[in-house]
């Protein structure tokens, strides 16, 4: 695998994980991204990737 699809395959685990906290837990998608460490840039991407999950 190259580093691009490494990194895309990384994402997706963590936005499953995240999802999986935020049903289990109840959690908000910002309360997620605090716990899973995700960095203030990124934040934009994996919530617009999150959105994706529920939004037809």
């Amino acid at each position: 695998m190259n580093n691009a699809a490494t990194l895309e395959a990384l994402d997706s685990h963590v936005i499953r994980n995240i999802l999986r906290s935020m049903a289990n837990e109840h959690w908000s998608v910002a309360e997620a991204l605090d716990e899973y460490d995700i960095p203030e840039e990124l934040r934009e991407e994996y919530e617009a990737r999150i959105e994706e999950c529920f939004v037809d």
